[in-house]
């Protein structure tokens, strides 16, 4: 008796059409990935500029008791009583300290005065993102900070 070595016809098509399956399974997977890392990479700077504002920001909230906003063609400046100047450039969409760039990719900025029970409240509306209004920002948020009272 002869020994056969050698695959089949059925077979060589059944390995092919494995083959064939995971090769495209493996390319979908490839180009979802990509898609979402370039989405991240340029379109979606979330919380990340937020938190760099609300770092300085908070401690310049807590060393004063007085501040003063001014708005001028969607530009935002706010001044404590310190010195210290915050300023949201719109056609940058940056945030600056005291001419330091703390914050980009920033869409919206917005800030107001208040005064709630005696205590004088800067209320902060931000949005980072695709879009440029505080309801279809990628990341938005409004925040209330309570100046130093005591």
């Amino acid at each position: 008796m002869k020994k056969e070595s050698g695959i089949t016809l059925v077979a060589l098509v059944i390995y092919l059409m494995i083959v064939s399956a995971i090769l495209a399974a493996l390319a979908n997977l490839s180009s979802h990935v990509y898609k979402n890392i370039n989405k991240l990479g340029t379109e979606n700077l979330t919380s990340e500029e937020f938190n760099k504002f609300n770092v300085n920001f908070v401690k310049s909230v807590k060393e004063n008791n007085t501040a003063k906003i001014t708005s001028q063609n969607n530009n935002v400046s706010i001044e404590f009583g310190d010195g210290t100047i915050y300023n949201y450039i719109s056609n940058e969409k940056s945030i600056y300290k005291n001419k330091i760039k703390i914050a980009k990719n920033i869409n919206y900025f917005s800030a107001i005065v208040q005064n709630n029970n005696n205590k004088n409240v800067i209320q902060v509306k931000i949005g980072t993102g695709r879009n440029s209004t505080i309801t279809n920002n990628d990341f938005g948020k409004t925040i209330n900070y309570v100046l130093k009272y005591w």
